[in-house]
């Protein structure tokens, strides 16, 4: 330790260690992480941000104040302005928690960016593992608040993976597209014999709340489909 070190607390890295520490404690009072938020963004430095993102990997008790501290911490991110835009694409390139990040990012460099952030953090993914399915399912149910063409091409895509959750929350975000768009996306899912009947059944309640027409499929879906439901005289689904 140098000198002036003695006298300040130690190098501006160990302060920021030092505050990180405190600030990643799950134990600690709220008051406190709220403290070691608003240090980080005192210092403003680039390590000082990177220190602030990992808050949003961390997880206390309760629900409420953990999203209250989130909030907080996304906030405080405007303060880096386009300092934090490459900090942000780095950390949705290689964390599951990106929801508070990528709204960051959006804020700050717009919707192009943010989904050239989701659809390359997504080629990053291996489904073929636990942790990589986790990661593709935090993506996915990010992709979800976009409407951009890459966005419905990768959800498509999606609809091929071999978890039923990654399937639902597809064809959810598919839903609000044009329905010429997804239409026959949705009847390959009802026709599919080994799809599950939680996504046939989403497929149905969303065809039933968005209006679209099967018209075109009337024939092969009308024998398939669960007593509850039919199809009019247009095509659309109908819960009887």
């Amino acid at each position: 330790m140098g000198f002036l070190d003695f006298f300040t607390g130690g190098s501006p890295q160990k302060q920021i260690d030092g505050i990180k520490r405190r600030l990643m404690d799950a134990f600690r009072q709220s008051d406190e992480r709220y403290e070691c938020m608003d240090k980080l963004a005192k210092i403003g430095s680039p390590e000082a941000l990177d220190a602030l993102l990992a808050r949003f990997t961390l997880r206390v008790s309760g629900p409420t104040v953990d999203e209250e501290e989130k909030a907080y911490a996304h906030k405080l991110v405007a303060r880096w302005g386009d300092a934090a835009v490459e900090p942000l694409k780095k950390f949705i390139a290689t964390h599951d928690a990106v929801y508070f990040p990528l709204k960051s990012l959006r804020e700050l460099a717009g919707d192009e960016a943010a989904v050239e952030a989701l659809m390359q953090a997504m080629d990053g993914t291996d489904p073929g593992y636990h942790e990589g399915l986790e990661r593709l399912r935090e993506i996915v149910s990010n992709l979800r608040d976009f409407q951009h063409p890459r966005v419905r091409d990768a959800l498509v895509a999606l609809l091929a993976s071999r978890s039923n959750e990654i399937r639902f929350f597809a064809l959810d975000g598919l839903s609000g597209y044009p329905a010429d768009e997804i239409a026959r996306h949705f009847a390959a899912r009802l026709l599919d014999a080994d799809e599950s009947q939680r996504v046939k059944q989403l497929a149905l309640e969303l065809l039933v709340d968005k209006g679209i027409s099967m018209a075109e499929w009337a024939e092969s879906l009308t024998p398939v489909l669960p007593p509850m439901y039919r199809l009019d005289a247009d095509g659309l689904v109908q819960r009887k």
